[in-house]
């Protein structure tokens, strides 16, 4: 499992050298950066002291779904309780949900920017919601400090040796796949997105366990073929005699 660092739209580049030096200190290299250059400014370079190579090889994307686009599974992390209904996994508890997931090749862990965090639209395209419970709102942890305490939770995960599932599993069976299988079934048997069903199917997929998910990966092969067959013969019985 390769676990990806996404900062989207940094502002100061000294947190991002703090960044990547907590990275570095917990065994991990790999950094994206989105909507920003703040990785490339000398102030960066400074802070990360021996990191310098992480900021070298970042990745740099324009936009966020872009920056996504690869990843088997997105945490989000938010300092806040927003109004729509998520379940909010403390840093132990995303590293239990990665442990239980053994089939995943890249998981991204998302961190907002300095002055506003992660926005509601931004959050949505995360599978999981985490969060660090501090004993008080304020000061809160500033972007280095973050990442090193997530850093330091999950680098248990680098000592995991890689399961058989993790080799035979079928890429159509990852999170984001799954997903995108269940919301084209929901649409076909017409459950739409502001409907509660869809929500709640949609979130659940990012709780399961590995051996579920390849469950479900079967159940809703099953279903496709179901509904693939049920639309020729509709189509068959329209035709005129």
């Amino acid at each position: 499992m390769d676990l990806y660092f996404i900062l989207m739209a940094p502002a100061r580049p000294e947190n991002v050298g703090a960044a990547a030096r907590a990275m570095k200190t917990m065994g991990f290299s790999r950094l994206r950066v989105v909507a920003s250059q703040a990785h490339r400014q000398p102030e960066a370079f400074w802070v990360a002291h021996g990191a310098q190579e992480l900021l070298e090889q970042a990745e740099a994307f324009t936009s966020l779904p872009e920056a996504l686009l690869d990843m088997d599974l997105v945490i989000a992390t938010t300092a806040r309780q927003r109004g729509q209904h998520h379940v909010y996994l403390t840093p132990a508890q995303v590293k239990a949900q990665l442990l239980n997931k053994s089939g995943l090749q890249r998981v991204g862990i998302l961190f907002g920017c300095e002055e506003s965090g992660l926005s509601n639209e931004q959050l949505a395209h995360a599978d999981l919601i985490s969060y660090l419970p501090l004993k008080v709102g304020y000061p809160s942890l500033n972007l280095g400090q973050a990442i090193m305490l997530y850093a330091y939770e999950m680098s248990a995960l680098l000592d995991t040796p890689p399961s058989d599932a993790a080799v035979t599993l079928p890429a159509e069976a990852q999170v984001h796949a799954l997903k995108r299988k269940i919301e084209d079934i929901l649409v076909k048997v017409g459950v739409g997105q502001n409907e509660k069903l869809h929500h709640w199917a949609l979130s659940g997929i990012s709780m399961l366990g590995q051996r579920d998910l390849n469950l479900m990966h079967l159940l809703c092969k099953d279903l496709s073929r179901a509904l693939e067959n049920e639309e020729g013969i509709d189509s068959h019985e329209d035709k005129p005699v």
